[in-house]
């Protein structure tokens, strides 16, 4: 899906250490974006606890980040009858850029080379977007309670889809360390620097 990409911008798994770039992000969601990001109103200091936790051993998360910047969170929790949890916000100046598509397609990925059956999202019926996504990917989606759940089949792993992931990662660990460069560039954080006249 990063074909249906129409911003410039990389798709990479968050590291551990990470913890700043996805608070950041939850933080500038506008409240509606919020609220249906975490199915209810919730403060700052709520989010900076969720997202302090929310790199553990038992989640795998990928940004899509603009000159550092994060701008889109795909989270993966994975649960103990061989399905993950998925949460996925965009911030509102990249919405309908294919984002949304990008980020889920790469958890799909994920989630297939860790032997997943499926993918389950959980939001509320007014996150057409969250439905749409579901959708586009296949998604079977059912009401109760005044939720909506969402569940997408993940195939079985094939070699070819360890290879994609290892390949993705690579390339995007590699053009990251790139934008963040340019980023820094434009922001003349780093000075270019030429030939020294010397004599």
């Amino acid at each position: 899906m990063l074909e249906d990409l129409t911003t410039p911008g990389v798709i990479r798994k968050l590291y551990a250490w990470e913890t700043d770039l996805l608070t950041a992000h939850f933080l500038r969601l506008d409240p509606e974006t919020r609220r249906c990001r975490f199915a209810a109103g919730v403060s700052d200091e709520t989010v900076v606890n969720y997202a302090g936790s929310a790199l553990g051993s038992d989640a795998v998360v990928h940004g899509f980040l603009i000159d550092g910047v994060m701008r889109g969170a795909a989270e993966l929790r994975l649960m103990a009858d061989r399905t993950g949890e998925v949460a996925v916000s965009v911030e509102d100046a990249w919405r309908l850029t294919g984002v949304g598509s990008a980020l889920f397609g790469r958890l799909l990925l994920t989630a297939r080379n860790r032997g997943l059956t499926g993918l389950v999202m959980t939001c509320l019926p007014s996150n057409r977007g969250m439905q749409r996504l579901a959708a586009r990917f296949d998604g079977t989606i059912t009401t109760a309670s005044g939720d909506s759940f969402a569940k997408v089949t993940a195939r079985p792993a094939t070699p070819l889809s360890f290879w994609r992931e290892v390949v993705t990662d690579s390339a995007s660990a590699t053009a990251s360390v790139i934008d963040r460069q340019m980023g820094l560039l434009r922001d003349g954080t780093v000075a270019l620097r030429g030939p020294r006249n010397e004599g």
